[in-house]
């Protein structure tokens, strides 16, 4: 009779997905299957644990974190990378619960692909004593095998993900928007904080101030590293005293965003600003208004210029030639540079193509059709498309780049390559 599981059908399922997506790009956070990948492999992890086992391990009534950590521990011959892993976990002041670093360690495993070492170590070294119960996966002979080697397979996926996006792991597998920003050197951003369950919370932003400053920092948002260093657990005040250390300083911050992008509020911080007294719904009213607001800004500024609103991802130089054979790959690197997209109209006119910032709808790429030499996309991202462009007229250049943008959609972007396919065409044939 065979053995078999339901979550392990099921991991085979994600792992293929992640795979697949692997031989062409990074499998990073914003993948739609991570958060329930994540979540499956925790499941799999508590199944059949015995919280209340005494053994080599010292094990008492904890979750898995506890004898994964005291695996790194106990062993000798453990991977070095595994021990790094693990001493991180537990230096970590942004998880404080075995939960947060239980699932602050599938995150790090993932990305340093050791998540294998310590099932094996309980799977082919025989130490299980009496930490899993035999009708687990990972205490049984059979199913733990199978487990073993679909994290091996995991070892072979380049999981990108960012690491620093920890702070509510205790609480939630699921992410809030992360992102980092560096301010004019100032003594006051003009943002107050409110302190509860040790983290710092924005309860208000002075309008004008340079937080203030293309919504960079909102009502809602948390804290979470200044100037380099973790402020979770800090007390009232000491925000303000290291801004006075620093001064003259550029102020380089690292903030959870209270909300997502479609303006809806992040429920991990949905008991933080209850506690605040802060009107979660109408904060959620605002955030969706100007969410709504600056997708019909888009829209309007689209619609006037005659242009499509893209992200624009970046460049990479391809060298001496700007032959089309290049674009895939070129795609491929830029996304690697993970340098955060930026919003622009891109406007394909009869005698060229320019990229304008949203933002102050300043100039930021203009290229001639005599200057572009190719145009495409990658049949695996159909959503990004590119154009290589030489430094001169691509008949004469000897140094081409490539530039790479993200489309809203599959159509918008297959509409654009047709408009610049057609301009430099016709420009080149004119010329």
């Amino acid at each position: 009779m065979s053995i078999s599981d339901p979550l392990i059908k099921e991991l085979k399922g994600y792992i293929l997905e992640a795979t697949k997506t692997s031989l062409s790009d990074s499998v990073t956070d914003t993948q739609s299957f991570l958060l329930p990948l994540c979540q499956l492999l925790e499941t799999i992890f508590r199944k059949g644990l015995n919280h209340t086992v005494h053994s080599a391990f010292g094990l008492t009534k904890r979750d898995y974190w506890s004898w994964v950590e005291k695996t790194a521990q106990v062993s000798a011959a453990v991977d070095s990378t595994y021990r790094r892993v693990v001493e991180a976990v537990a230096s970590n002041p942004c998880v404080s619960t075995p939960q947060g670093r239980g699932r602050l360690y599938i995150r790090h495993g993932l990305k340093n692909k050791c998540l294998h070492v310590p099932v094996e170590t309980i799977v082919r070294m025989k130490c299980n004593d009496g930490i899993y119960e035999e009708d687990s996966i990972i205490g049984n002979e059979i199913l733990g095998e199978i487990f073993l080697s679909l994290l091996y397979q995991c070892s072979h996926i380049n999981f990108d993900l960012k690491l620093e996006n920890a702070s509510f792991l205790d609480e939630t597998w699921q992410l809030p928007i992360y992102q980092e920003h560096e301010l004019v050197p100032c003594m006051d951003l003009g943002v107050y904080l409110g302190h509860v369950s040790g983290r710092a919370v924005v309860v208000k932003v002075e309008e004008g101030s340079v937080a203030a400053e293309d919504n960079k920092i909102e009502v809602g948002d948390v804290i979470d590293e200044a100037f380099g260093t973790c402020i979770h657990g800090w007390r009232r005040g000491r925000v303000s005293s290291l801004l006075r250390q620093k001064k003259g300083l550029p102020v380089s911050l690292k903030v959870i965003k209270g909300h997502y992008s479609n303006g809806m509020v992040f429920p991990g911080v949905v008991p933080l600003l209850r506690r605040l007294h802060l009107d979660v719904d109408s904060l959620e009213e605002k955030f969706r208004e100007t969410a709504l607001n600056e997708n019909q800004e888009t829209s309007l500024i689209s619609n006037h210029l005659g242009g499509h609103v893209v992200q624009y991802c970046g460049n990479v130089s391809v060298g001496v030639s700007g032959d089309v054979a290049h674009i895939e790959h070129a795609i491929s690197a830029v996304l690697c540079q993970n340098r955060e997209p930026v919003t622009v109209s891109l406007i394909t006119g009869e005698i060229g193509v320019q990229a304008l910032l949203k933002s102050n709808k300043k100039m930021l790429l203009s290229h001639s059709y005599t200057e572009i030499s190719s145009c495409g996309r990658r049949n695996d991202l159909p959503e990004y498309f590119a154009y290589i462009a030489g430094d001169t007229s691509c008949t004469i250049s000897l140094h081409f780049t490539c530039y790479v943008f993200k489309a809203s959609s599959v159509e918008q972007s297959k509409e654009i390559l047709l408009t610049l396919a057609d301009g430099f065409h016709r420009t080149h044939w004119a010329v």
